[in-house]
């Protein structure tokens, strides 16, 4: 259950990536195919940063669910795409740019899913 619920947050974490600086990236990086090795201090830095990501999440869900003015809505998901892009920037060892590359790998490659996965239950 645990592995489902961190696949499904990987997967849904790079649907939500709507910011210009994370949305632009991830159209790039759909155009060419990643590659699957991503050394282990990469996947370090990119588990901090996912953490990070989540925490930011779960904060900005909590505001969107208690509004039902869209205008309030749209503000709340573009300051938390921003803060998201701003705390993966802030995470040593890792950028925007890298952390949705590895995302990307992440949800076509059960291998790299399941050490992510494992460093997140730690």
């Amino acid at each position: 259950m645990k592995l489902y619920k961190y696949v499904s947050t990987l997967a849904l974490v790079g649907v939500m990536a709507g910011t210009a600086p994370i949305a632009v990236v991830a159209q790039t990086q759909q155009s060419a195919p990643p590659v699957a090795e991503v050394p282990s201090s990469e996947v370090d830095a990119f588990v901090v940063a996912f953490k990070e990501v989540q925490a930011i999440d779960q904060e900005y869900v909590a505001q969107i669910q208690q509004t039902s003015d869209a205008a309030e809505i749209q503000t709340l998901e573009e300051e938390a795409q921003i803060k998201k892009a701003a705390a993966v920037d802030a995470t040593s060892g890792i950028d925007v740019a890298r952390y949705v590359e590895i995302m990307t790998i992440a949800q076509n490659d059960p291998d790299v899913s399941a050490v992510i996965v494992e460093k997140l239950e730690k």
